[in-house]
């Protein structure tokens, strides 16, 4: 009889620990492969709609599977920009100037371990907000073609060759772990005037193949193999066709031809652009669909509702297929992985790194060698220099960057700490050769 036999009810709860993408003695594919397999296209089309500055980040926690939310903003350029005090080095065409791979690798390595150490302590008080995640917008690659183009301070110059040099070893990592994600930018032929005739946002890049293969490609090839986790696709259009949804630049070369295996993030309002600038497609829903399907997977946009946030919409029109989505959140979810978010913290030797080593001692030092390491040295006609006292009776400095810091750090460089600096005009002004003479500065 029924009353007469026990009855037991086994009760099993699960908790977000037991889930395999949190068993570290699985490989990070097999991790990543459970972890996306979990999520539907509603939290998969979340994640990959918020990459951006502002109020397009951090992408949405997913609290049924206890997982964060993640900043995919931040800005690496010639330090940790846009959080707070940072040790400052050479912008890129700087550190070109100085043709020392090994002193790059090192500017490199010392942000990173600022930028990881900035993390580490956002993260363990609940911080999100932009520039405090492991996923830098840099390096930029692009060749210095144009000088209307008002970044060309960011690039490494006009030689493929050496900028694809240069990027691999800012790319380079050869542990377990990654410590800070290197993004190469901005793919591709981009770096034309800003507003003339056209603007940045829609301009058409006519590039001939063979100029594209020998010009604007080795070097984003090479970051490539150097093992990127990201690119971020350019504002522009190539050959008639806006970059960020260029299946021949996305898809046929970066994957089929270079393997990549990473992610690819748009510039901050290129896809909205490709229907509003490039009058590529009709609706956000449709354009949506033409930057998932050509290989974009995260939009960097203006505000929390971008074109990305039309993903579903464009899934359930049949515009889009699931494995595209899952294969583009499972590149987002194993960039995450590898930079240790899934694991123990005592697994991971970056996360014992604290703020104590912003602006060392040691980066500072450095900081002052690769400023030194990054000039060029005129022919000293007639042997004017050094100054000698007697041989002047005037000097004047010509000039926007003589005594304007600002100008002087660059675009996406980090904050400026004014006891840290001394300008042109300042350490001329001081010397004592200087201070006998008549001197004015003439901002031109």
């Amino acid at each position: 009889m029924l009353s007469a036999l026990a009855i037991v009810f086994l009760v099993v709860v699960c908790t977000a620990d037991d889930y395999p993408f949190r068993n570290t003695s699985l490989s990070f594919e097999a991790r990543v492969a459970d972890l996306v397999e979990r999520l539907n296209i509603s939290e998969i089309a979340g994640q990959m709609s918020h990459g951006g500055a502002r109020k397009n980040s951090p992408t949405p926690a997913i609290e049924r599977l206890g997982i964060k939310p993640y900043q995919f903003g931040t800005e690496c350029l010639s330090g940790d920009v846009g959080a707070g005090a940072a040790t400052s080095f050479p912008q890129a065409l700087g550190m070109a100037a100085s043709f020392d791979y090994d002193l790059v690798y090192r500017v490199t390595e010392a942000t990173s371990k600022e930028v990881r150490a900035k993390n580490n302590n956002a993260t363990a008080l609940g911080d999100y907000s932009f520039h405090t995640g492991l996923s830098c917008w840099s390096p930029v690659v692009n060749i210095m073609r144009d000088p209307r183009w008002g970044r060309n301070q960011e690039t490494f110059g006009e030689c493929p060759y050496l900028s694809g040099q240069m990027k691999r070893v800012v790319v380079l990592d050869d542990h377990r772990y990654v410590r800070a994600n290197a993004g190469c930018k901005h793919f591709d032929v981009h770096g034309g005037p800003e507003d003339v005739p056209v603007s940045r946002f829609s301009f058409d890049s006519k590039v001939s193949d063979r100029d594209w293969r020998m010009t604007f490609l080795p070097q984003f090839e090479a970051c490539v193999m150097a093992g990127s986790y990201s690119l971020m696709c350019s504002f522009n259009s190539i050959q008639g066709v806006p970059a960020c949804a260029n299946s021949k630049l996305l898809t046929e070369i970066l994957r089929n031809e270079w393997n990549f295996e990473g992610y690819v993030v748009s510039d901050q309002g290129a896809l909205e652009n490709i229907m509003t600038q490039h009058n590529y497609t009709q609706d956000p829903v449709h354009t949506a669909a033409a930057a998932v399907n050509a290989g974009t997977c995260l939009e960097d946009g203006n505000d929390e509702n971008t074109t990305f946030s039309h993903l579903e919409e464009a899934y359930n029109q049949k515009l889009v297929n699931e494995s595209t989505l899952r294969d583009c959140a499972s590149r987002l979810f194993m960039t995450r992985m590898v930079l240790g978010e899934f694991d123990p913290p005592e697994m991971n030797p970056y996360s014992k790194l604290d703020v104590s080593i912003i602006q060392s001692r040691e980066h500072q030092d450095l900081a002052r060698f690769a400023a030194g390491k990054s000039f060029v040295l005129l022919k000293n006609e007639k042997n004017v220099l050094p100054l000698r006292e007697h041989s002047l009776d005037q000097m004047t400095i010509l000039g926007p960057f003589a005594n304007d810091s600002r100008l002087l750090f660059g675009d996406y460089s980090p904050t400026i700490m004014e006891n840290f600096v001394t300008t042109p005009l300042a350490g001329l002004t001081y010397s004592m050769i200087a201070r006998r003479l008549r001197m004015r500065h003439l901002r031109c």
